[in-house]
Parts: structure tokens; sequence; C-alpha cells
């Protein structure tokens, strides 16, 4: 079966257009990655085949389109009873089925589905999707806030599956669960058979051929409107000359046949320079769909001690219970370490109260005199007013800031809106700026990449390469973590 789409054009009110004329051929039986920068409309794409706006053209799905993640409605109730909302016409059978392959306890079936972990939930809803044989699947970044062995699960879970769209930028995840790639691109969008890896060496070899291209195209647009200025300049000069008779010429001169050579000029002239604007800007289309990635800067602050952190008998409480104990490490100046462990370890706990935040970090923790830390939240909700405001609250540098925001492919447009408006990665790209823009003896980033696209995960691996920053670390990207890190992970065990 396919999907279709027809000449879609699409804007938000007040907007630029997110697509125009969109013309895509697509088998439903694809496991389909969907990938592209943020803001380029790949939730909004799967938001339109959900039917919930308005748009110019036509999406022919022969399936219903069924969306993950499901807004629960009441999340007091029972888990399985949640998953029967989510799942119409799905026998229980068929839910249960899911669940176990999903490998989650059937008895969290019978606990109130706000009382599961992030991960728990995630893996409940996508047993709900699943179970309806009667929907094409619509998947919107279910890693997040997954660790590494629920996203290693939910991939090999989505591999046995046939026909699914699915946006994530976690390149080893993709890497693990699709067959075909979508690629929403600066001025177009394009389908490949094989993997992200497969897709990313093709990008590149593209990108580079784009970029070459470009630099004839940009001599070309140069040249030509040199010789369109030079037509301008003559075609004046030709209408002058209707009414200057030089002094030397007789006053028996023919202004009729003058005006008549200065108008076959003139109009020659007028016709030329048409034609060179006309190939200007033929040539400007054609400057389409390089990604120019940026370089990112960062100020590393030396300080005198060798040891920054050091952790003995840490323990992390909740309510009276033991999430986490025996926690122990050491950060040294220089080390790029991920801090590790199954969700609801602890690990957002640990950064917090490492920087200051208000994380429950119990037993002996010593910190180094002095110490500037910079720090990255795992969530980035309850942004909101406009980004001068944001920029002045946190003492930051407004120049350096945008640029930064700007090499990470945030619009400027953005910075006249709400930033309650922005999407969810260009609000982590917001937060992560931040940091970037903060010098620092440490750097604490928690799930720094959650939301961000591809292109830009690269961007941070090459930034934390040329500068080397004292880092801990919490992100399930494997492909990251295995860039940048330099030692084994400190990982948080749970107690049995």
């Amino acid at each position: 079966m396919q999907l279709s789409i027809r000449d879609l054009t699409f804007a938000y009110p007040g907007g630029e257009p997110v697509f125009e004329h969109l013309n895509l051929n697509l088998d439903t039986g694809w496991r389909l990655g969907l990938i592209g920068r943020n803001g380029r409309g790949k939730t909004t794409l799967l938001r339109l085949m959900m039917g919930g706006m308005p748009f110019e053209g036509a999406i022919g799905l022969p399936l219903e389109a069924a969306y993950f993640p499901y807004e629960v409605p009441d999340a007091s109730l029972p888990a399985l009873e949640v998953l029967r909302q989510a799942a119409p016409g799905a026998q229980e059978w068929q839910i249960l089925r899911e669940w176990r392959l999903l490998g989650v306890g059937e008895e969290a079936l019978e606990r109130p589905f706000s009382t599961l972990s992030r991960g728990e939930q995630t893996k409940a809803l996508l047993s709900a999707l699943f179970a309806r044989e009667d929907a094409y699947p619509l998947i919107d970044e279910p890693t997040n806030h997954l660790d590494a062995h629920g996203r290693e699960l939910v991939a090999r879970y989505l591999r046995r599956k046939d026909g699914f769209l699915l946006v994530s930028h976690d390149r080893a995840f993709l890497n693990g669960c699709v067959d075909h790639v979508l690629a929403l691109n600066r001025s177009d969008a394009c389908v490949m058979q094989g993997d992200y890896d497969a897709w990313q060496e093709r990008f590149d070899r593209q990108n580079a051929w784009e970029e070459a291209r470009n630099e004839d195209l940009r001599r070309d647009i140069a040249r030509l409107e040199e010789s369109a200025r030079r037509a301008a300049r003559w075609s004046d000069r030709c209408e002058k000359g209707k009414f200057h008779v030089a002094p030397s010429e007789t006053a028996a001169v023919d202004r009729g046949y003058v005006g008549a050579r200065s108008a076959a000029m003139m109009k020659r002239a007028t016709s030329t320079l048409r034609r060179r604007e006309r190939a200007v800007e033929e040539k400007r289309g054609l400057l389409g769909n390089v990604e120019r990635v940026g370089e990112l800067r960062l100020t590393v602050l030396r300080h005198p001690k060798e040891t920054l952190v050091r952790v003995e008998d840490g323990a992390v409480r909740y309510d009276g219970r033991t999430v986490c104990e025996g926690i122990r490490f050491d950060i040294r100046w220089g080390d790029r370490v991920a801090l590790t462990g199954p969700n609801g370890a602890g690990k957002s706990s640990v950064l917090k109260a490492l920087c200051g935040a208000g994380g429950a970090l119990e037993g002996t923790v010593n910190i180094a005199a002095g110490l500037a830390v910079s720090y990255v939240p795992q969530e980035a909700e309850g942004l909101c007013g406009g980004i001068r405001d944001f920029i002045r609250r946190n003492g930051l540098d407004e120049t350096l800031f945008k640029a930064i925001l700007r090499n990470m492919d945030v619009s400027r447009e953005h910075f006249d809106r709400d930033l309650s408006e922005w999407s969810q990665g260009q609000k982590k790209k917001l937060l992560l700026a931040r940091s970037l823009c903060t010098p620092a003896h440490l750097y604490i980033w928690d799930e720094p990449l959650n939301y961000i696209d591809v292109l830009s995960r690269r961007q941070v691996e090459d930034l934390i390469l040329r500068y080397a920053p004292t880092l801990l670390v919490v992100e399930h990207d494997a492909r990251f973590l295995e860039t940048v890190t330099t030692r084994e992970p400190i990982c948080l065990e749970t107690p049995s």
C-alpha cells in the first residue's frame, strides 16, 4: 500500500511556509525513519497526516493514522485501562502480546499509569500502538528518556515490525530498526533505502558536491550581476544621450534620428538586463540543499585543583526509599565521563546535587573550592517570554548567544517569537547555547541531545573534541558517548 502526498503546502499563522508543494510516494510497509534539522517540519508532517490541521494539497493514507505519544486523558487509571483507550478495536490479548514483547512486567498493568517510570510509559504506549492492526503507526521520538538498555530493546522490537514512520535523532537507534530514510532537507525531501549510516554517507558526498557546485554558481551570479550593472549604466547613458549634444556638433543635428537610435539601444539594453536578472534568479534558485554547519565555541576555565569532584558512599533516596546507593567516583581535570544507570536510578538527582540545582545526593561529597559549573537540565519545560528576557535573566552576552543559536540552525525569525512557541528541539538548543556561553571548569549536562537533530549532534561532538572540556554527562546516544568520552562510565546501580 502507498502513502501519497500531493502538492502539500502548509504554514503556521504568521509564519513562513513549512512545506511548499511537497510531493512524496511512500510504501506503508517500510520501516521508515524521518530525519531533518529542528524546525524542518517532522512533527508537523505527522500531525498533518493525523488530520489535526488544515492544509493545501492532499495526503492519501490507506489506513487510519495512529500517533505516538498518545495523550493520556487520565493517568490515574490502571495502565491496562489506559492501553485499552489508546488502542480502540484491539483485543486485550493483542495488547498483552505487545506488552510482553517489550519486556515490561505484567504486574505494572494494574498500577496507575502515572506511577510507571517514563521508560515503562513509553513501552506501554508503543504496545498499544502496535496492538492495533487497522492503523499506520506514526512514532515521534520514542527514545527520549529511555536508558541505553531500553533503546536497544525498543529497536529490536521495531525491527520485528513492518510498516511505520519514525521520527528519531538517535543514530544508533535508527541503524537498529529502519530500512528506509526520509530526509527533510533545506529545499526538498528525499527518500533512500538503507539505515542512517547509509544515508549519512550519501549525504556527506552530496553535500560536498553541492558545496563545490554552489561555489561555481556564486561566481556565475557575481559575474552576471556585474554584467547587469554594466548594462544598466550603458542604458542610462543612452537615455541621457537623447538630450545632450556635444558643442562640436552642428545645430543641424537630427534629434529625431538620435532619439530613434537611443530608443533602439535602450530596448536592447533593457532586454539584456532582464535576461541577466532572470539568469541570476535561476542560479540563486539552485543554491538549495547545502547544510552549512557552523563552528560552536566554548570557554574552558583551568582550575588549580586536579580533582574537581569526589563522591564517596553516596546514596539517592526518595520518600524514604533508597533508589541508589554505594555511589563512588572522582571527576578529574580533563575527564569526559558518562553517568549511566537504569531509568529511575537517580542520575538527574546526582547531577542536580553537584551543580547546586536541588538534587538529593547523600554521603561524602567534596567539590573543589571556587568551581564554576555550567549546567544543562534534562527538561526544557516552562520556557516562556522573549529571548532578550532570557538573555538578561541569565546574564549572557547577547551577540555570542545568538551567534551560537544561528550556528545551530535556529532561524532569526525565532528570535521574535515567544519561547513557548519554540519546538522541543529548539528549546533544548537554547539551554545548550546558554551553557556554551558560560565559562566553566566543569560542564554538567543532563540528556543534552534530547530532541536535537543529528547534524547538531555532530556539531556538539566536534565542539567537545576541539575544546576538550571537563564533562559529566547523562546521555543515551551511544554514538555520542563513543565519540566524546575519555574513560569508562560511572554506573549507578539500583538496590536489588
